[in-house]
């Protein structure tokens, strides 16, 4: 519609997208005032619908899209003309139910209005830890049922006081149905507890505070889960809370109380700066500085740190007595989904934490930390969570049948496609045990619930042994498999909206192959309909199978049998053969010749773990991708040169490499060398092929992609223009569900019922 007055105009306007939970319909109610609109605007469980009246209906339009509130998001509004009714004001009514597919609105941090009301004496909402507006505070994680409305969270079981339900009922306050709004007359409680869960007396914030100083480990629950928090500058406290935790060497995230103090802890650029101060304040990977009074322990060789800003009330009291960074760290076991209930707490980790720092506020959908890196000022989301999901999709067209993805096993999320959405899970956690499968099972009851469908269809990895494989298989529902490196490819796609033919690079640890076997570095020509196998690296052995995987040395040990005889590998001065003794060499030799217990992998990331045992790196892995981690802390950008290597009918053949690695010897510069040509030669393969498709756009995909110093290489290579990386969702595995749904909503034709 044109900017042209008229002089009446009736329409109904409906919008899709981020319109719940975000002060949108007080913004409409503000804009229609302004224009003098009269009509009504209303939740339904498909968005926003909006009757609009008056001479200023195209303006009104006009300034939907100009002052959105910051955390709406509008996928599409639909314009119909219709015949007047002469409302008389403009007015917002309550919510509709019924099957729908709006998009869930996300949590937000602290907002700066907010923050200001809590650091005022004067302000009756003065330190208070639950203080929130339509601008901030909980929403997905207190949400039972859309659409969003307080009868439907956590916060249905406190009653408003006077003054909150004042503000509540004002269109033109910040707090008009924002949810969660209390005060400390009406609002949860805060209590603290030993580590049995008996309540101790005396302020819960003080006694808190009072552990953390005297260098104990606290658990506090925040808005998707509790945290372990101790201090971070304390080598006693983190390696009790590794010892506690059996975190050997995994990095731990650490919570600073302002930039300020962050940055004399953190290299920072703009990009970065602003993740960290911006409405979510997500875990931001940066660049650690040397000589600061961090823990060693925080993240134990590498030069990387995950960094973040309270970003809850609650956790902005702690730091207004702690004068040091925190550790705060997801409280769960191992990789299993993060506890959101203070019994939990006391039940499985009473032996880790000596209190416990909780509240009466419900945690309904569980939700981690988002974490993101940012490589050449574009973001890589590294674990989808709080602020970030559900991530709704919006579709260019609509598709008849619910589609339910159950995705991978590692960094499990499920994504649901429903209408023209595709709705993305935030991170689940690894499967496999009997917490983290159950949680699987409960997220996919609650997007059932959420958007009140059945799935009559059913996605899931070829992989036959995983859970996620083996829950779709017994739900008597329509199923079937998608390739996981294809899903990659697919997943980058569904985020950009490509249909064309690509060319897909999907790098990562494992992923089960059409043909059986473990692949891992895959060049696929794909589009929405299908994939061709141009390229893979040449197969190499696992020795020991899932040993390997723990085990760098076995997999450079491998190689090193590809590339010499045994009587050569066992004189070979190479850290690599060191790190066994020769009766150990000839062991595996054995076993790789007749193929014992040696499963042959394609997998990229398997070969950087080779590449960190060749390269004396390391030898044995405390957590995945930690060999990648280390070498890139290497990495110098002035170190010119690749690797040689060979490509035979699409096979990479790196043979010529590792005979290199092992020519260079073992001085001080070496691992610099190694580090940085290696990543050279995988930016150079990416390459090689690209110049044989010079027709098709570059989408990449797979965890390999984690690295910050790989992704620079690549954008400062290929640039933006027909280069695809995702940057809403996980380049991992945590997309993979994505990727599954993708493919099923462009050939749903191919599976009938």
């Amino acid at each position: 519609m044109s900017a042209e007055s008229s002089s009446n105009q009736s329409v109904t306007i409906r919008i899709k997208g981020i319109v719940q939970g975000v002060g949108f319909r007080p913004f409409v109610y503000r804009e229609a005032l302004s224009h003098a609109i009269v009509g009504f605007v209303v939740n339904t469980p498909d968005g926003v619908v909006i009757e609009a009246e008056g001479s200023e209906c195209n303006l009104f339009i006009e300034s939907l899209h100009a002052n959105l509130p910051e955390r709406a998001r509008i996928d599409s509004i639909e314009i119909l003309q219709r015949e007047a009714i002469g409302y008389s004001d403009f007015e917002i009514r309550d919510s509709t139910l019924g099957e729908g597919s709006v998009a869930i609105p996300l949590d937000t941090a602290l907002c700066h209005a907010c923050q200001a009301e809590m650091d005022d004496p004067l302000n009756r909402r003065y330190r208070y830890p639950f203080i929130n507006c339509t601008d901030c505070g909980p929403r997905y994680t207190i949400i039972q049922i859309p659409p969003y409305d307080r009868v439907r969270t956590s916060m249905k079981h406190f009653t408003m006081c006077q003054q909150c339900e004042a503000e509540y009922n004002d269109p033109m306050s910040r707090r008009y149905h924002a949810e969660p709004i209390s005060c400390p007359q009406c609002g949860p409680q805060l209590k603290f507890l030993d580590n049995k869960g008996n309540e101790i007396a005396g302020d819960p914030v003080d006694l808190a505070v009072q552990m953390l100083k005297s260098g104990e480990i606290i658990a506090l629950k925040g808005l998707g889960g509790f945290h372990l928090m101790c201090d971070a500058t304390s080598k006693s406290a983190v390696s009790q809370l590794r010892e506690r935790k059996r975190r050997k060497a995994k990095p731990l995230a650490v919570m600073f109380r302002s930039l300020e103090q962050l940055e004399a802890y953190a290299e920072i650029n703009e990009t970065e700066r602003a993740l960290i101060s911006g409405v979510i304040k997500p875990i931001v990977i940066v660049r650690a500085k040397g000589g600061t009074n961090l823990s060693s322990l925080i993240a134990p060789g590498i030069d990387r740190l995950g960094v973040f800003l309270p970003y809850t009330p609650l956790h902005r009291l702690l730091f207004e007595t702690v004068d040091f960074p925190l550790v705060a760290t997801s409280a769960n076991i191992s990789d299993e989904p993060i506890i959101v209930r203070t019994e939990e707490i006391s039940r499985r980790l009473g032996h880790v934490v000596e209190g416990i720092l909780s509240h009466e506020r419900s945690i309904i959908n569980p939700l981690d930390d988002s974490v993101v890196q940012v490589a050449e000022g574009r973001v890589t989301l590294l674990r989808m969570g709080r602020g970030f999901a559900p991530h709704t999709l919006y579709g260019s067209h609509r598709f008849e049948k619910s589609i339910l993805a159950v995705g991978a096993h590692q960094k499990s999320a499920i994504a649901l496609g429903i209408k023209e959405n595709m709705i993305l899970s935030g991170h689940i956690g690894d499967l496999g045990s009997v917490e983290a499968d159950n949680y699987f099972e409960k997220t996919v009851q609650t997007f059932k619930r959420f958007y009140e469908c059945e799935p009559t269809l059913l996605i899931h990895d070829l992989h036959p042994h995983y859970s996620s494989t083996r829950y779709a298989s017994v739900q008597k529902r329509e199923h079937y498999g998608i390739q996981h490196h294809y899903a990659h490819i697919l997943a980058c796609m569904a985020e950009y909206g490509l249909k064309e033919k690509v060319l897909g690079f999907a790098f990562d640890g494992t992923g089960y192959g059409e043909d059986g076997s473990l692949w891992g570095g895959e060049v696929l020509i794909a589009d929405t309909h299908g994939y061709e196998r141009s390229g893979h690296l040449k197969p190499f052995a696992l020795l020991g199978g899932d040993k390997a995987i723990k085990e760098p040395r076995r997999i450079g040990l491998s190689l090193l049998f590809e590339c010499f005889s045994l009587d050569e590998v066992l004189t070979l001065k190479s850290p690599t053969t060191e790190s066994f003794l020769p009766h150990e060499i000839r062991t595996l030799h054995h076993m790789w010749v007749k193929k014992l217990n040696a499963p042959l992998s394609s997998s990229m990331g398997r070969l950087f773990d080779a590449v960190a045992s060749l390269g004396g790196f390391i030898q044995s892995l405390d957590y995945e991708g930690q060999g990648g981690m280390i070498m890139e802390s290497f990495v110098d950008v002035t170190v010119e040169g690749v690797f040689a290597f060979e490509v035979h009918n699409g096979v990479i053949d790196l043979s010529p490499m590792i005979r290199e690695i092992i020519a260079m010897g073992e001085d001080a510069d070496t691992k610099r060398v190694i580090a940085s040509r290696f990543l050279a030669t995988i930016e150079e393969i990416i390459h090689y092929f690209a110049r044989l498709y010079p027709e098709l756009p570059i989408v990449i995909g797979g965890g390999v992609f984690q690295n910050r110093a790989l992704m620079s290489r690549l954008y400062r290579r290929f640039g933006s223009t027909r280069f695809y990386a995702q940057q809403q969702t996980p380049i991992n595995d945590g997309s993979i569900a994505l990727g599954q749904l993708y493919y099923a909503i462009h050939n749903t034709e191919k599976y009938p019922k």
